[in-house]
């Protein structure tokens, strides 16, 4: 009788072994299949090319969660409260967030970054890093005299992608020595709205 119930608890034994081991297969499948799901939403949501800052390109403003309480008027758009004033590691000084559109749409549609000229360099690589390509176009213009009779040289770098277009500007008037810098996204409407990407 020992022997009958020894035998069974060993066959009892086996089988509770065999499942919980497939049973954490199952749970580890799962997992796996739950972190690439995470890791292909990531590679669809491509900063800055779908949004910024987690707001769509051609989001209402009126759609904004949290709009009126999160956000304050600027000098030429709205500025976000407790804004995050760099681009990865490199230190910005403003940034506001432009709407625009017939009828009052008021559609995300830019941003323009303020930055200190010294940073001209970072912020290209910054933009390189995050996109994943080079500037389309990286120039520089030579030395020329403006109305004032001073010389300006501009260096500028742009990215024309299918939903975006970046552009960074740094000016240096080489007589007095003053810079002046500037970067700015803007999203094209009629390639957003169709889901285009890089």
């Amino acid at each position: 009788m020992k022997k009958k119930w020894i035998g069974f608890l060993m066959a009892l034994l086996v089988v509770l072994l065999g499942c919980s081991g497939s049973g954490e297969k199952a749970s580890g499948d799962a997992a796996t299949k739950e972190v690439d799901t995470v890791k292909k939403e990531a590679v669809l949501k491509k900063p800055l090319i779908d949004d910024f800052r987690g707001i769509k390109w051609f989001t209402k403003r009126s759609a904004i969660p949290g709009f009126s309480e999160n956000f304050k008027t600027g000098y030429n758009g709205w500025k976000k409260k407790n804004e995050n004033n760099s681009m990865g590691d490199t230190p910005v000084k403003d940034i506001e967030y432009q709407f625009c559109g017939a009828n009052n749409a008021e559609e995300f549609c830019a941003v323009q970054i303020d930055y200190d000229p010294i940073n001209y360099e970072k912020l290209v690589s910054f933009f390189s890093q995050t996109l994943n390509v080079s500037p389309a176009q990286d120039f520089k213009d030579e030395s020329n005299f403006d109305s004032y009779g001073t010389r300006t040289q501009r260096t500028t770098a742009v990215w024309d992608l299918p939903t975006v277009i970046i552009t960074i500007t740094k000016s240096v008037n080489t007589t007095t020595g003053l810079t002046f810098s500037s970067c700015k996204i803007e999203a094209k409407k009629e390639k957003s709205k169709t889901g285009g990407g890089l």
